[in-house]
């Protein structure tokens, strides 16, 4: 889900928090200043990310192969 504005992103981020399917998971707003709008999303994004670029582990950067 992608929004233009914050207010927007955290409305979305709240809607989706509340329903039945994602309970007990962490909800992200993420922004990408490339296309300069806001994105709402659980884990699936984050790891994504993480798995294109890599990730730090307590402050040590580390990329997956």
């Amino acid at each position: 889900m992608k929004s233009k504005s914050i207010d927007e992103a955290k409305s979305m981020a709240k809607d989706k928090s509340l329903e039945t399917g994602h309970k007990n998971e962490a909800t992200y707003i993420i922004y990408c200043s490339r296309s300069e709008y806001f994105y709402v999303d659980t884990d699936s994004l984050i790891r994504l990310w993480e798995r294109l670029i890599g990730y730090y582990k307590n402050g040590v950067y580390t990329a997956e192969k």
